[in-house]
Parts: structure tokens; C-alpha cells; sequence
């Protein structure tokens, strides 16, 4: 009879895994921003004759919309959506705004903003995990912080 109460007054252990709902939120969210930028490829009218190079977009696309939705989840950062869907936005305005928006497009010499999203996403990501952190570690020093002021002003 006790072990059944205190079975209800430990809390579960958590694995370092996410679980299958999780999972598929975040890769929910990796599809979305893959179909984002699929139809902002096809858009700008970006071809590629190398299958690895579309392969590499692929995953950095799907990774871009996954490690961001991840986080949201699991620990309530915000900052990595914020850095990824700016970025994508900055980048897709200005590859629409100098190479399909004026009457005569010049031809692009190098990568466009877009081009350069797609290319540099591994960048993209390790910046969104450095805000991440930075976010983190702020909540957990002011909570600190917090918690170390009530105890003082209550002594």
C-alpha cells in the first residue's frame, strides 16, 4: 500500500530522448520549412545538376525547420526560430528584391542572399544554437538570481 502512494509522489524519469510526439512535431517542423524553401527554390527558378548539392539542401532544410521546432519544444527557446525564420526571410527578400523583382533581372554571378541561406545552413543552425544557449543560460541565471534575492529578503 505505501509503494503505491509513493509511486505517485516520485516524478517519472525522463530520458534524454524525446519522444515519438515530440519527434514528429520537430520533423513536422523541418517538412514545413522544406516545403518553405522548396517553393522558394522553385521560385527563383534555381537550378542544380548535382544530386549531392540537392541533398545537402535537403537536410540542411529539414534541419533548419527541425532543430529550431526541437527546442521550442522541449525547453521553450524561442531565440532559435526567431534567428532561422529571419534569416530565411532576409534571404528570400533580398534575392526577390535584386534578381525577380526588377523589370530586368540581372544574371547572378555568384550565390543570391537565398542561394547562400541554402548553402550556408550548417551556419545558420550553429547560430540559432548559440542564441539558444545564450537564452538558456540567461533563464537560468536570473533564476538563480531569483531564488538566491527571496531567500536573502527572507532571513
Amino acid at each position: 500500500m505505501i509503494v503505491y502512494y509513493l509511486s505517485f509522489m516520485v516524478p517519472p524519469v525522463t530520458t534524454a530522448l524525446p519522444s515519438r510526439q515530440i519527434f514528429g512535431l520537430a520533423l513536422f517542423g523541418g517538412i514545413l520549412h522544406l516545403s518553405i524553401a522548396g517553393m522558394l527554390w522553385i521560385r527563383f527558378g534555381f537550378t542544380t545538376r548535382v544530386d549531392l548539392f540537392l541533398v545537402y539542401n535537403g537536410i540542411g532544410a529539414v534541419l533548419l525547420g527541425a532543430i529550431p521546432t526541437l527546442l521550442l519544444i522541449t525547453k521553450r527557446l524561442v531565440t532559435p526560430s526567431f534567428i532561422v525564420a529571419g534569416a530565411l526571410t532576409v534571404s528570400a527578400y533580398g534575392t526577390w528584391s535584386v534578381y525577380v523583382a526588377p523589370p530586368v533581372t540581372p544574371t547572378p554571378v555568384d550565390p543570391t542572399p537565398f542561394g547562400w541561406y541554402m548553402i550556408g545552413w550548417i551556419i545558420v543552425v550553429a547560430l540559432a544554437l548559440v542564441a539558444g544557449g545564450t537564452e538558456y543560460g540567461v533563464r537560468h541565471f536570473r533564476r538563480g538570481k531569483n531564488r538566491s534575492d527571496s531567500v536573502q529578503t527572507h532571513d
